[in-house]
C-alpha cells in the first residue's frame, strides 16, 4: 500500500474544500457512477485525506523514533538502559499507539468515504488499499491537469 506524500494530500484537502473545478472534473473522470454530482464524493473527500494525512505523519514518526533509538542503543553499556533509552522506549511506545489509532480511523474514514461517496471496493480488495490507491489516482489526474 503506497501512500499519497503530505504536500499532494494537503492540496487535495485544499482543492477540496474550495470546490476546485479541476478536482471535481478528476473526481467525474476516475467515479463516472456518481454522474455529474460530485458534492458528495468532494465532501466524503476531505474526512478521507486528513485521516490518510495523519497515518502518513505516524508512519514517519515510527521510523524517526525507531531510527534515534537504534543510534543511542547501538553503543549502549550492557545492564541497565540508561535513562535517555528508556525515554525513547516510551516514546516509541507513545508513537506506535498514535500509528495504530491513525490506522484505526483510517479505515474508518475509507468505509465512511465508500459509503458516502457512493463507491465500492473492488471484491478480494481491501478497502484501505482501495482508497488508498483511489486518493493516489486522484491526486494524480489534478496534478495533470
Amino acid at each position: 500500500m503506497q501512500a499519497v506524500s503530505s504536500s499532494a494530500l494537503a492540496d487535495l484537502i485544499a482543492r477540496a474544500e474550495r470546490a476546485d473545478p479541476a478536482l471535481d472534473a478528476a473526481l467525474t473522470a476516475l467515479a463516472p457512477s456518481v454522474g455529474g454530482n460530485v458534492a458528495p464524493l468532494r465532501a466524503a473527500l476531505v474526512p478521507l485525506a486528513q485521516a490518510q494525512a495523519a497515518l502518513v505523519q505516524a508512519n514517519a514518526d515510527i521510523g524517526l523514533v525507531a531510527d534515534e533509538l537504534r543510534r543511542y542503543q547501538k553503543f549502549a553499556a550492557p545492564g541497565k538502559p540508561s535513562l535517555q533509552i528508556v525515554q525513547l522506549r516510551k516514546q516509541q511506545a507513545t508513537v506506535k499507539q498514535a500509528a495504530l489509532i491513525a490506522r484505526q480511523n483510517f479505515a474508518q474514514a475509507t468505509h465512511a468515504f465508500l459509503r458516502d461517496g457512493g463507491l465500492t471496493a473492488p471484491a478480494r480488495r481491501l478497502p484501505t488499499d482501495f482508497a488508498t490507491a483511489w486518493l493516489g489516482k486522484v491526486a494524480t489526474a489534478v496534478e495533470a491537469g
